[in-house]
């Protein structure tokens, strides 16, 4: 026994050492760069934002709600604001509302930079307007913020481009390679018509971009626990996208006389079977490179976990799991967002629906979740649809060694003061997700900081980090060489 007892000791000593090497010998991943000043934000500047946020640009699910004047008539702000982006750029407009500028550089050997944003917003929940502390489409500045639908998603992106733009040309500034600015029209329902598009469009001409940056992760000093300092949290892959209709019929009748199930149990049986069983976590490439861009930063036992993930993978995805954002970022989710069914109190419908909304995680296909879906559910009696033949797989990752990363990296750091990097996964969907032919360098980054309110009540970003967003894209279009 006390030979056993040794060797055991000996055992955990040994693993002790290997962790504790481990954790010393992690690289530090962030390069050190001196923040450059932020200019002063200029009145005019100010008050185009708010300008941009007073067209109702509102992209909705059901074509019959679709009004074009609000996207014309922000057209037409956008050529009387910026005349010298309209008069040197060249620009095509692409299914009657997306926009294609492209800024010719200096040398035609280099390959093009490509940024994006998209001009329409979210609706607003006509129950929740008296909700909101502002207009929602008055761009009202008040208590250090800019209020109002799309400040977050995505004008900031799209005008702060276009101040810096106009900064620069008024300086006779060019670009040493060409830079394409797309500014899609209908990324909050699917990009069919704008962004998938224009990426097809730059493939017919066999366009290949170095770099393509969309909007995605922020500058936080509140979503990394265990740190003082702020991250930029830079996309280098995001989720994938798909919607299933479930659907169950059986006949219905009166309410006096029920079956022992209805359609409604059997549907809602199938959506809490399907809640109950979660898809498989695991770390994809981002999410390991986040553990080595950060790890080392981090404060003590959360940097030992980190530089020993597959040790301590149990744990990290126990802390991972206790918040809907991180959970969401080690597997495919997910939700029901809508169920119909009935039509009158006393009448058992013979038709029940739900819509399940699933985020795919890198390496998750699509025909793969369809399967464990069916195999969760277990029930014939449920028809399983893709609804609208939508789907988009988990995108590609960026390496961090790329061009790509590293620019976006430097001038996140020349932008704000002390700011660490890291690589994240990114959980939403954008428009750059259909560009995978054009580059296969794509960044998804926001050079915001802790944006409040997306898709929500109160949405509003901090005059401090408009300014800091127009001072991130100046520094990118000088660095296009």
């Amino acid at each position: 026994m006390k030979k056993i007892a040794l060797f055991m000791l000996l055992v955990i000593l040994i693993l002790i050492g290997i962790i504790a090497f481990k954790t010393l010998s992690v690289p530090n991943l962030q390069t050190k760069i001196k923040a450059n000043p932020a200019p002063a934000l200029a009145d005019d500047a100010l008050k185009h934002f708010q300008q941009a946020i007073q067209f109702q640009t509102v992209s909705y699910d059901a074509p019959s709600q679709w009004d074009s004047v609000p996207f014309t008539e922000f057209r037409k702000f956008l050529e009387s604001t910026y005349p010298l982006v309209h008069k040197t750029l060249t620009r095509e407009i692409v299914s009657g509302y997306s926009y294609l500028y492209k800024w010719e550089g200096k040398n035609k050997n280099l390959n093009p930079y490509i940024l994006m944003a998209h001009q329409d917003v979210v609706p607003i929940e006509e129950t929740t307007k008296n909700m909101w502390t502002c207009n929602p489409f008055a761009g009202t500045v008040k208590d250090g913020y800019i209020w109002g639908r799309g400040t977050t998603d995505d004008k900031i992106n799209l005008i702060s481009i276009m101040e810096s733009a106009e900064k620069l040309l008024s300086q006779n500034y060019q670009p040493e390679r060409t830079v394409y600015f797309v500014f899609g029209h209908d990324e909050e329902i699917s990009g069919k018509k704008g962004a998938v598009q224009i990426a097809a469009l730059l493939q017919s001409r066999n366009i290949k971009a170095d770099l393509i940056m969309d909007e995605g992760g922020f500058v936080t000093r509140e979503k990394v626990p265990g740190l003082n300092k702020p991250v930029a949290l830079i996309a280098t892959a995001e989720k994938g996208y798909m919607t299933l209709d479930l659907s169950v019929t059986k006949k219905g009748g009166h309410s006096s006389m029920p079956d022992n199930e209805t359609a409604i149990d059997i549907l809602l049986k199938a959506i809490v079977q399907l809640r109950a069983h979660p898809f498989e976590a695991r770390f994809v490439e981002s999410t390991q490179d986040f553990m080595k861009f950060i790890g080392p930063e981090i404060g003590f036992p959360n940097n030992i976990a980190m530089a020993n993930p597959s040790l301590f993978k149990k744990l990290i995805i126990q802390n991972y799991e206790k918040s809907g954002s991180g959970n969401a970022m080690i597997r495919t989710t997910d939700v029901p967002t809508i169920i119909n069914s009935g039509m009158k109190e006393n009448v058992i419908p013979t038709l029940a629906t739900a819509t399940v909304n699933f985020r795919l995680l890198p390496g998750d296909s699509s025909a793969y979740i369809i399967k464990r879906v069916k195999e969760i559910i277990n029930d014939d009696r449920v028809i399983i649809k893709v609804r609208d033949n939508n789907i988009t797989e988990g995108s590609p990752t960026t390496s961090v060694k790329s061009i790509a990363f590293r620019t976006v990296d430097s001038i996140a750091k020349s932008s704000y003061d002390s700011v660490l990097s890291a690589p994240f996964l990114l959980i939403g969907a954008t428009d750059s997700r259909h560009f995978s032919a054009v580059s296969e360098n794509i960044i998804k980054f926001s050079p915001m900081e802790d944006p409040i309110g997306f898709h929500g009540i109160d949405e509003r970003v901090s005059i401090k980090s408009y300014q800091h967003s127009i001072w991130f894209f100046e520094q990118f279009l000088r660095s296009c060489k």
